[in-house]
């Protein structure tokens, strides 16, 4: 079992702690700090496909590899926004689904691939036409923004979930979009004109707050304070 330690409140950071040989890779931009005898390595997980298909999906074409060169050894991952790290646990063969910008880092032992989700879901569900697939034994860091919203599915009744909030979730679970109620929920209600639907066993996590959401305003109220400012001039 990975040896790791959660940093911090609100504003979370991971430190992994590596024995001689042992290794992780993480998303390329989330190092915080590292030992002396961290080695540090560019790598195309999955291949040059998976990289241009990470690269579609807005997430960097390359991953990071840390490798412990000598002795013990820890690197120190976190987010790019407020927020939390959850750590999953996989056992052989267990398959966990997250999109682009949860994934933090994972362990050598878990297989990194790509999972193509429908049209449907990619234009109008805001979480991206490809999601990213580890398969375990290992462990997978996922950073939510946020808080860490948590349900676990026990196969009688369906999750409906506004789309921007996934971060992950148990690769049997099924997951498609599907409209709102009616066109008036859609146009007033504030909600956005789909909701993703889970059905099946297993795990889904959220972000408390909607990444594209949260820098949509974030680019809005600067426009605006920016545009006030040169107004008042």
């Amino acid at each position: 079992m990975m040896d790791y330690t959660i940093l911090g409140g609100s504003m979370q950071a991971v430190s992994i702690h590596l024995n001689e040989g042992e290794k992780i890779y993480a998303d390329s931009g989330k190092l915080v700090s590292k030992s002396e005898k961290i080695k540090m390595e560019p790598r195309l997980v999955g291949g040059l496909v998976s990289a241009i298909e990470r690269k579609v999906t807005g997430a960097t074409a390359m991953l990071t590899v840390f490798t412990a060169e000598t002795g013990r050894c820890s690197v120190s991952l976190s987010g790019i926004m407020p927020g939390k790290i959850r750590a999953i646990t996989l056992g052989e063969g267990e398959v966990f689904v997250s999109e682009d910008y949860a994934f933090l880092a994972a362990t050598d032992s878990v297989k990194f691939t790509m999972e193509t989700i429908g049209l449907g879901a990619a234009f109008f569900g805001g979480a991206g036409l490809i999601l990213q697939k580890f398969v375990g034994p290992g462990t997978v860091f996922l950073h939510v923004v946020g808080d860490i919203v948590e349900y676990d599915l026990d196969g009688t009744i369906p999750l409906e979930v506004d789309p921007g909030h996934i971060a992950g979730f148990s690769g049997g679970l099924s997951y498609k979009i599907t409209f709102v109620d009616n066109i008036r929920t859609a146009m007033f209600g504030g909600v956005g004109l789909f909701l993703a639907k889970f059905n099946g066993k297993g795990k889904v996590i959220l972000h408390s707050v909607s990444r594209r959401k949260l820098s949509s305003d974030i680019y809005i109220q600067g426009y605006e304070q920016t545009k006030g400012d040169s107004s008042g001039k």
